[in-house]
């Protein structure tokens, strides 16, 4: 089965690295010097868990041209964040998350602080296949990890299901789309489907499910 969650990570600066990694003594400076969202990468991506002995396996499928697919193609080290639908389609905008650090062994690494479960994963696979479908042809990596670490954060809300939840994910994965999608026709399609569900988020949701969902379409 796959799960949508939040995979976050240091992104790489102009030398090729990430500037915080095997380097505990500065992590002052850098806080200090660049803003939250200059210095960590958040990304919705879709992944599967599978348990093999006494260990979990993570396996994702990230498209090329991402900032995700270019930091994971260096860097092995990254959290997977288990939150709530709405942060997951918050993430797909932006990098101007709610940041945490965690440390584990000599590598820091940043996490959401809405999670309500990380997962510590560390690539030990890649490859990186063609793929063709519907929005053309692109390059896929597909990367397989091993979680180091699972450390729970904060309760989950229990709250009732409301169907801007899903939708507002189904907005944020359309989004996604468009920026691999070269045919305007599916461009005008995505479009289209992304206004269809924010219409009935407007009717179901509450104010930062439309905030979020007039912020997606703003960006079309």
């Amino acid at each position: 089965m796959k799960y949508e969650v939040v995979i976050t990570s240091p992104k790489i600066n102009n030398n090729g690295n990430s500037d915080i990694y095997n380097n505990p003594n500065n992590i002052c400076n850098i806080y200090n010097n660049r803003k939250e969202h200059d210095k960590y990468n958040r990304a919705p991506i879709g992944v599967y868990f599978k348990n093999k002995g006494d260990n979990l396996l993570i396996r994702a499928h990230l498209y090329e041209g991402s900032h995700t697919y270019n930091i994971l193609k260096k860097e092995d080290y990254f959290v997977i964040n288990i939150c709530s639908p709405y942060i997951i389609a918050q993430s797909v905008y932006d990098d101007n998350g709610n940041y945490k650090l965690i440390q584990y062994n000599n590598h820091i690494l940043p996490y959401l602080s809405e999670a309500y479960r990380i997962y510590i994963v560390k690539i030990i696979d890649r490859k990186i296949i063609e793929s063709k479908n519907e929005y053309g042809h692109s390059d896929i990596m597909i990367i397989e990890g091993i979680s180091l670490l699972k450390k729970d954060i904060r309760e989950p809300l229990i709250i009732p299901y409301n169907r801007a939840d899903g939708l507002i994910v189904e907005m944020a994965v359309l989004y996604s789309r468009l920026n691999i999608v070269v045919d305007s026709s599916q461009k005008d399609k995505i479009k289209r489907e992304m206004e269809h569900y924010f219409k009935i988020i407007k009717k179901v949701g509450d104010k930062n499910h439309i905030k979020l969902g007039k912020k997606l379409l703003s960006g079309l």
